[in-house]
């Protein structure tokens, strides 16, 4: 009887020490819910940010970080890499780094030759928590086919187009008895409303350096679809191609009609202050530009947007260029969803209305329905939009051609080229 009751008081120690023992980790299983927002019992996670600390963006989510630990009790170790994170990011994560979400530009992010192969497949978790109804559709539309799943959160959309300034377009007589502007969608109409403008005694189309690409980009692309303008700038074929010619000689049209400064292209930001000052009208540039252009000059204007025109080609006059910032998970994280509880805690609902307020920017959550005063403009035009284009509609997808296509593109602003010696010079490079 000893013998058997001193079995059972060690099976009961045992036992208990197993009982014990189970309680010593830190994190609950995996996929196991630990708080009311799904993360696992993570104490924390580290964040690689794309902002420095005194920007905007890095402002409200240093806040967001703080509200996320209070709700969760998840501290989030923020380190603010700036726009270094693009060259220094793939060592970090090749080296083991502890970093649980990581964000960047949200097509380097979904690149399969860049951040791709280092995030963790969202799919599943973005499902659980129906992302799609309520995220902007172009833009995880756009993730997947690049990457070929959800690997990565966009967050401050941008979009792109015609800004322009509504005391201009009023003063230019192209408002309609309501006051609402009277805005081009064919190419046509487009110089129709630039010889109003410069009547007004308007520039009216600022051209700086830095968006001589993005501007002939805009052209070619709605002539020939984005693809067709990859292969060209690969292949070359420049004076073979009519698109290509009838695109370069709508600049030198813009150029010599005087719808261009007699400085264009102007040195970054000089062109599009031009706005601000009062003696230019309209820029081809992404939601960023009023934000910018008042706070370079001090404006106080009341700010239109129109889609890129209609050029009668490929491509119709929704297809524009969108982009984001997005925030991925490591795929090495140990806490994936608690990395993505955060990620999600930003990108939409309160802290994405605050984001988009305190930067000027879109709302990524679409059911965010408040926009920014300076842009709220833009709300009919990004509504309407279909597809989206990379930055410089393909005319990146040649490194080799870059700076002189650049080089190129600035003389035919200048006026010191024409379209015929711009292919002709182009097909010279291959």
């Amino acid at each position: 009887m000893k013998k058997i009751l001193a079995i059972v008081l060690v099976l009961a120690m045992a036992l208990s020490l197993a009982a014990c023992g189970g309680n010593t980790g830190s994190s609950a299983p995996a996929g196991d819910s630990s708080t009311a927002g799904g993360s696992t019992a993570a104490e924390s996670i580290t964040y690689w940010s794309t902002w420095t600390s005194e920007e905007p963006q890095a402002k409200v989510i240093a806040e967001a970080a703080a509200a996320f630990e209070e709700n969760t009790g998840i501290h989030v170790n923020i380190e603010w890499k700036g726009r270094d994170i693009a060259t220094i990011l793939a060592a970090a994560l090749d080296g083991g780094e502890d970093i649980d979400v990581f964000d960047d530009d949200f097509q380097r992010m979904s690149s399969p030759t860049q951040f791709a192969p280092y995030c963790y497949d969202l799919e599943e978790m973005a499902a659980a928590v129906g992302y799609d109804d309520f995220a902007v559709a172009a833009l995880p539309t756009a993730v997947r086919r690049w990457s070929g799943s959800l690997t990565c959160i966009p967050y401050q959309p941008y979009t792109s187009g015609v800004f322009f300034t509504m005391s201009s377009f009023e003063k230019a007589g192209l408002v309609d008895e309501n006051g609402n502007a009277i805005v081009p969608t064919t190419w046509d109409e487009f110089l129709t409303t630039c010889q109003a403008l410069k009547g007004a005694g308007y520039t009216a189309l600022a051209q700086d350096d830095a968006y001589t690409m993005y501007t002939y980009g805009f052209l070619l692309a709605r002539l020939i679809g984005q693809e067709a303008v990859s292969t060209l700038v690969k292949e070359g074929g420049w004076a073979a191609n009519e698109a290509a010619k009838q695109a370069a000689q709508a600049i030198v049209d813009l150029k010599e009609n005087g719808y261009l400064s007699s400085t264009s292209p102007d040195a970054y930001p000089a062109g599009e202050n031009e706005i601000g000052f009062g003696t230019a009208s309209m820029v081809i540039n992404a939601s960023w530009v009023p934000s910018e252009i008042t706070s370079n000059t001090d404006c106080n204007e009341t700010w239109g947007f129109f889609n890129f025109p209609d050029m009668g080609g490929t491509d119709p006059a929704t297809v524009a260029n969108i982009g984001a910032q997005a925030m991925a998970v490591n795929k090495n994280s140990a806490n994936p969803q608690a990395a993505f509880d955060f990620i999600m805690f930003i990108t939409s609902g309160e802290w994405d209305q605050t984001m988009a307020l305190e930067t000027s920017s879109i709302p990524a959550d679409t059911r965010n329905t408040e926009w920014p005063e300076m842009i709220a403009g833009v709300r009919d035009g990004f509504n309407a939009q279909t597809d989206v284009y990379d930055w410089n509609m393909g005319l990146n997808d040649n490194a080799d051609i870059k700076e002189s296509l650049t080089a190129y593109l600035a003389q035919l602003f200048e006026g010191t080229m024409t379209a015929q010696e711009f292919v002709d010079s182009m097909d010279a490079l291959y």
